[in-house]
């Protein structure tokens, strides 16, 4: 009986992300902000992590970073990884050693958003030797963090309320 909830939470949480990821590879259909578009994907694993376990948010994790590397990136496995290890260890530390309040999922969520996606900027532009690199970085990736970071927070507030309704009683 009480795993009824932990399936039901899980199903809720995979159709989140199926969701975003149609949400995100529409085309118009989120509205561009300075040419880019959130990466939706990085902030729902992220806030996922803060309320589950570290297995099942590696999972979630997994499963985003798979999302986001068909949809969005040309390297194949980049979000894939970084996504499932950062998932994992956002999983143990707010399990053992942080609290789960909005202040400490703001700060985690702002510098895992800027973190990954300045990550994925210096792998595909700047150590692959693209030109004007900082003018696409300013014009195009610091919207994207700001966006996706933003987009971030309504996450937080969803999957709370996802935990907290479908949680074992």
């Amino acid at each position: 009986m009480d795993r009824r909830y932990t399936v039901f939470r899980y199903i809720a949480y995979s159709l989140e992300l199926l969701l975003l990821f149609i949400l995100q590879t529409t085309p118009r259909l989120l509205p561009e902000i300075f040419g880019s578009k959130p990466l939706l994907l990085i902030p729902a694993a992220i806030t996922i992590s803060f309320f589950e376990s570290e297995i099942p948010a590696m999972f979630f994790g997994l499963a985003s970073g798979l999302c986001l590397d068909l949809g969005y990136s040309d390297n194949i496995g980049f979000f894939t990884v970084t996504l499932t290890i950062s998932c994992f260890f956002i999983g143990l530390i707010f399990r053992d050693y942080l609290v789960i309040s909005f202040l400490n999922a703001l700060a985690f969520n702002a510098m895992f958003c800027a973190g990954l996606i300045i990550l994925f900027f210096l792998f595909s532009y700047v150590f692959a030797g693209k030109g004007d690199v900082l003018y696409y970085f300013s014009h195009h990736y610091i919207s994207r963090i700001i966006y996706t970071f933003i987009c971030g927070i309504l996450l937080y507030f969803l999957n709370k309320f996802l935990y907290k309704s479908l949680r074992d009683i």
